[in-house]
């Protein structure tokens, strides 16, 4: 199977995997905000990133070794290293797993609320599960067979929709949330972890790792572990902790939230395309590294064209999109939702490249622009909060995303000689912009919904066709989507092919 197909499938099922845990997310995170109300809400905002920032410094040292070097080997043809390397590394997760969650476990009993003690031991107790499964889901991902990962996810997202559609009818309050939290992920992991453990012992066993990997694993380790914490200053809401500081009014955690989550939601797409591109790297570094210029850029392109227009048609809907689904207790966050989908852009384009420079053992890099982009993000939001409050927070993640996602193409372009196509940028940016515009002027003046429904549509219309009168797209596009089309019924597959080739001025 070619590269092109291997992303097309993987982006299928990531396509699959990702819409519905973002449903899930954004529906339960409405019923959330609304049954609880700005304050409760943040508070549960707050020991929710805490636990989040301790799953993911476990989800990326161990797990992220798992997935780099066994990709690798997989992609060598070494299945009896690749097998060795997942049950030496599932070992080694389960006691770091242990430890961080009596360690965090520990300091809630300490310095918790005791209003939510309860709903904070529930969700940090879930840090268990949720890291060790950090192994097995990595390990699928190294055999570039996304669908494998899905059936534990989604059973997660079931049992949390609801769980949290109960708490909110049954006024479980916070107990609920955090009840919710825990079995997500203990679903998640208990279906997700059988059927790898069967798949993975079938291989070959291997009698130990090669000369020299062992210190490789380990150096490429410590660096996954640095470049998290670095890039949860940079990536993950960790300007939360300076608005709790900051800023007394605890509803401003809960609207930068929010509008950090909207952002996010638009990252979809791109995350989506941006893990199966990521997978199709580490193997490919195992198999012929010298195509890597080439299959990063060809990420970039394909992120340019679908992200672009999202985040900046979004930010014209921003306000209407915040009233219809939160209420007018939120109007609060109207500034914060609008510029979101903007400042939160360029992290659409930041998994090609992280992925070429981690694949390629260069994390140094990685590393040394998370770290200024850090301190710019602190720096900035420190400043800007105690004036703006949210809105600063999310101004300096913006500033530092930017920062960070810069310098990494940067170094991309000049050290790997990756090509990007300028002229496309120019030409996705302008027709963007345009339908930005008319989206923003037709709902000007309409309620929520019909802001929505007749500003979406327009944008829309304006953005196919300057599409099809700027001859955006090439012939080769229309290949790649028929692959994907694939995928789909043949009754669903038909049309999209048909639409897809009148945008690409190809004939089928």
């Amino acid at each position: 199977m070619s590269n092109t197909q291997t992303i097309a499938k993987n982006t299928g099922w990531s396509s699959v995997d990702q819409i519905v845990n973002a449903l899930v997310a954004f529906i339960s995170s409405i019923a959330i905000a609304r049954y609880l109300g700005p304050s409760k809400t943040g508070y549960i905002v707050f020991v929710s990133y805490v636990a989040g920032v301790v799953v993911s410094l476990g989800a990326l040292g161990i797990p992220a070794t798992t997935r780099k070097y066994m990709a690798e080997f997989i992609g060598k043809g070494d299945k009896a290293t690749a097998r060795y390397i997942f049950f030496r590394t599932f070992a080694m997760q389960i006691c770091l797993a242990t430890v961080a969650t009596a360690g965090i476990l520990i300091w809630v009993y300490r310095a918790g609320d005791p209003q939510y003690r309860t709903a904070a031991v529930l969700i940090l107790l879930s840090i268990w599960p949720s890291m060790v499964n950090a192994i097995p889901a990595q390990a699928n991902v190294a055999t570039e067979n996304f669908a494998v990962n899905i059936p534990g996810s989604l059973s997660g997202a079931v049992v949390y929709l609801t769980m949290i559609l109960m708490t909110a009818k049954l006024g479980w309050g916070v107990d609920g949330i955090g009840m919710a939290t825990l079995l997500m992920r203990t679903v998640d992991f208990l279906v997700r972890f059988f059927p790898t453990i069967r798949r993975v012992t079938r291989w070959d066993a291997g009698h130990g790792l090669p000369e020299g990997l062992r210190d490789r694993m380990i150096s490429y380790a410590w660096q996954s572990v640095t470049i998290l914490l670095l890039s949860l200053i940079v990536w993950e809401r960790s300007e939360v902790v300076l608005l709790k500081l900051l800023c007394q009014d605890i509803r401003q955690v809960a609207f930068y939230s929010i509008g950090f989550s909207l952002g996010n939601y638009l990252l979809l797409s791109s995350t989506v395309f941006g893990s199966a591109s990521s997978a199709t790297i580490f193997a490919q570094f195992g198999r012929d590294r010298s195509r890597l210029p080439g299959l990063t850029a060809t990420a970039f392109r394909y992120l340019a064209l679908t992200s672009i227009p999202l985040h900046a048609i979004a930010a014209a809907l921003a306000v209407p999109a915040l009233l219809l689904l939160y209420g007018k207790p939120y109007y609060g966050a109207a500034l914060v939702v609008t510029i979101a989908p903007l400042l939160c852009l360029p992290k659409a384009f930041l998994s090609p490249v992280q992925s070429l420079l981690q694949c390629t053992e260069k994390q140094k890099w990685v590393i040394a622009a998370t770290v200024f982009a850090g301190i710019v993000d602190w720096s900035v939001a420190a400043a800007l909060i105690p004036f703006l409050g949210a809105a600063g927070a999310c101004i300096g993640s913006g500033v530092a995303q930017i920062t960070a996602v810069g310098i990494m193409w940067t170094i991309a372009m000049r050290g790997y000689g990756v090509k990007l196509p300028w002229g496309l940028l120019a030409k996705v940016i302008v027709i963007s912009l345009a339908a930005s515009l008319s989206a923003y002027f037709v709902s000007l003046h309409m309620a929520p919904l019909w802001a929505l429904v007749c500003g979406g549509s327009t944008a829309l219309a304006v953005l196919m066709a300057l599409f099809y009168f700027g001859r955006v797209l090439e012939p080769q596009d229309l290949d790649r989507v028929r692959i994907a089309a694939g995928m789909l019924p043949q009754r669903i597959a038909d049309p999209v092919n048909k639409f897809m080739s009148v945008i690409w001025s190809v004939r089928l």
